[in-house]
């Protein structure tokens, strides 16, 4: 083993002369132990459409165990060392809630590493945003006490959202924070990325469409015509051959998704 007048000698030998080997070798030994690791979760903003009131729902578990117990949380949970994220993302949502999500509607929203934001330890967490176009039942599972579909709105004035029957007070960690940039991220994309239009069922009528970004943007103002939806979303909306009876009777043409990977 070679001998070195100085740290910063061997540091220089390890990084430049040796092999890779040897190299991650002298760093497990010596350079590791001088960086903290922090924990990773991911938390899963999950959002589905509701037939029964043509709304958006959020998936939401009430936690049975410290930190921040009884209250309300995104699902997710600790990264495994031998899974990616979408991965632990799948793994905790079904483990929570016993809803089955496939990778193809699971994006990366953000990453969140503010300092202290968990009480437990130094824990950063990758969210992620999926949209379901069906309201699978949600069942409790592993932490969980609860797992509930919430109806939520958002305030055309501040853009924040509000979840139906939950003060913001009663929202576990900075998940609401989370919540509120899968808002912004969401109404950032209206025009040229809407990929919250996953969410619509397999058959759907422009008023539905409308509908989705009055929620999501908190106005029944938002001064969208159907001619409108059908000229700036033309690529994502496919009009179809079949006709249902509107509110007033008046017949309303189907649409579908020209994909479901906006």
């Amino acid at each position: 083993m070679p001998t070195f007048s100085s740290k910063k000698e061997e540091r220089h030998h390890y990084e430049h002369h040796a092999t890779e080997k040897e190299f991650l070798a002298w760093y497990a030994n010596q350079e590791l132990k001088t960086y903290e690791t922090p924990s990773v979760t991911v938390d899963n903003v999950i959002f589905a459409y509701n037939p029964d009131t043509n709304r958006v729902n959020l998936l939401l578990i009430q936690r049975k165990a410290h930190p921040y117990l009884h209250h309300w949380a995104l699902p997710g949970g600790f990264l495994n060392k031998n899974e990616d994220t979408t991965q632990a993302a799948i793994r905790e949502v079904f483990e929570e809630t016993q809803v089955k999500v496939d990778h193809q509607f699971v994006d990366q929203l953000c990453t969140v590493a503010t300092p202290n934001r968990d009480p437990r330890s130094w824990i950063v967490t990758v969210a992620h945003l999926v949209y379901l176009p069906t309201l699978p039942q949600a069942t409790a599972g592993d932490d969980a006490a609860n797992a509930k579909w919430f109806d939520f709105s958002v305030d055309s004035q501040t853009n924040q959202i509000h979840i139906s029957d939950i003060p913001d007070s009663q929202i576990a960690f900075d998940h609401l924070e989370i919540l509120n940039t899968a808002v912004k991220r969401i109404q950032g994309r209206f025009d040229y990325k809407p990929e919250f239009l996953n969410v619509l069922p397999e058959f759907f009528t422009l008023k539905q469409v409308r509908n989705l970004y009055e929620q999501f943007k908190g106005s029944t103002e938002i001064s969208l015509k159907h001619y409108n939806l059908k000229r700036n979303h033309a690529e994502y909306l496919e009009q179809t051959d079949a006709v249902v009876q509107g509110e007033r009777g008046k017949p309303q043409r189907l649409f579908k998704l020209t994909s479901r990977h906006l």
